[in-house]
């Protein structure tokens, strides 16, 4: 069979244990709105993990709280969906297999950071499976040979311990530049964030060059805001709404996943994306906006 998921720690993990469980050929990368697009077919040979549901696949393993609500229309499906920390969880949870044991701690490790379970050292001075987490995580914006090094470490960490991944100099050097760029990150963030309300909002558009740098920095800058509104370009012409609660003001009572589903996206309660057409974009910002503000769940 093949893995379709998403270029993360969780899609990794995920990955991992489902190549213990399933004889897998290849993994594939895909994203999310694609996949909510029907620009990625499947057939009964793909595993879809850590995405929405595509039909005529063979499994399907998620935990967004924005594709529980469509569960009715999906019908009856192979696999395994739970509103869980992390898809990895799910594919644990479902074949309960005594190979994934060795994985606990990567396992934990995976939901605290897909869930955003952090402490301020796991953000400031990341060790271990969070701080691997960081170099595969597509928003740290380490880019090149991405897929690559993803296939990867899915067969390396099941050789040698996360002390000597860590090690390895394709990893070294993912780690080396996050760490050197941290203050240009911070600088950045500083330039192009500012506070409405409640809400931080960065803006990246027309932006060519940003430092690489941890996603959840932004919140140890802005300590009173309760969540923050990131905002790109996307391909063709689309607005990239990425919308956050903050992980240290948990004062966020707004279902994010479920709000930005109304906006052809989705996401988990405390964080989701959409993608808004041009013409449609000025006003979907503020609707937003105005939301989280509002802080109505």
């Amino acid at each position: 069979m093949n893995i379709l998921t998403r270029g993360d720690l969780d899609g990794m993990t995920a990955s991992v244990l489902l190549t213990i469980a399933e004889k897998i050929r290849e993994i594939r990368f895909a994203h999310p709105k694609d996949v909510q697009d029907g620009k990625v077919p499947c057939t009964e040979e793909d595993i879809v993990v850590n995405l929405p549901f595509v039909q005529g696949c063979g499994l399907w393993f998620d935990h967004h709280v924005s594709e529980e609500e469509k569960l009715d229309v999906i019908g009856p499906f192979k696999g395994r969906f739970e509103v869980a920390p992390s898809a990895a969880r799910v594919v644990y949870n479902h074949y309960k297999h005594a190979g994934f044991e060795r994985f606990k701690d990567l396992l934990v490790a995976t939901d605290n950071l897909d869930s955003a379970q952090l402490t301020v050292q796991d953000v400031a001075d990341p060790q271990g499976w969070i701080l691997l987490g960081y170099t595969l995580d597509p928003r740290t914006g380490l880019g090149p040979e991405f897929q690559k090094y993803f296939r990867w470490l899915v067969e390396y960490v099941k050789e040698v311990s996360i002390e000597k991944i860590l090690q390895h100099p394709e990893v070294q050097k993912r780690i080396t530049r996050v760490r050197e760029e941290h203050e240009q990150f911070t600088n950045f963030l500083r330039t192009h964030s500012r506070q409405d309300g409640k809400v931080i909002v960065t803006d990246v558009r027309g932006v060519t060059e940003v430092p690489v740098g941890n996603r959840f920095l932004v919140y140890t800058l802005f300590p009173q805001a309760h969540s923050e509104m990131r905002i790109l370009k996307g391909k063709g012409g689309v607005t990239v709404f990425a919308v956050g609660a903050s992980i240290f003001n948990r004062t966020c009572n707004v279902n994010i996943g479920r709000m930005l589903s109304e906006y052809g996206g989705g996401g988990h309660k405390g964080a989701g994306t959409c993608q808004i057409p041009p013409e449609r974009a000025e006003s979907a910002q503020k609707e937003i906006l105005d939301r989280l503000n509002a802080n109505q769940a």
